[in-house]
């Protein structure tokens, strides 16, 4: 019988120094990595009997992040932080058992929303600049 990978226990960081990375509270959920795509480099000439192609770099995309809104978390300010420098900053996703994503990205969105007997959520969107690097669990 397979099993995955238990989801209780991942956790994001983000970098706010050289070498220290904190921990984003409230973490919810992610989608998005690894989604991204490559350009399709079009290679044909008159000699092509059809279309021929090469692949372009690829590009990450996004990853999208789910959190409960806790205003005074250090992490969650950083990230927030990041959106109004727009500066490349790095992060950090570890699965429960130990694999990790390095990535760094744009903070494009950080949103607020909230329902009926429900807690404030918020919701970001991070674009991926160059490689993710995935550090397989030991």
């Amino acid at each position: 019988m397979a099993t995955g990978i238990n989801t209780a226990g991942t956790k994001l960081e983000i970098n706010t120094t050289a070498s220290t990375y904190v921990q984003v509270k409230g973490f919810k959920d992610f989608s998005g990595l690894g989604g991204g795509s490559a350009a399709v480099i079009d290679t044909t000439d008159f000699d092509s009997a059809a279309k021929e192609k090469s692949m372009g770099l690829p590009d990450e995309g996004q990853v999208s992040i789910n959190v409960i809104f806790l205003p005074k978390d250090v992490g969650q300010l950083a990230v927030r932080a990041a959106r109004g420098t727009r500066a490349a900053t790095k992060f950090r996703l570890t699965l429960s058992d130990g694999t990790k994503y390095d990535f760094t990205a744009f903070v494009l969105t950080f949103e607020r929303t909230g329902s009926q007997d429900d807690v404030v959520q918020a919701s970001a969107n991070l674009e991926v600049t160059g490689a993710v690097t995935e550090t397989a669990a030991v």
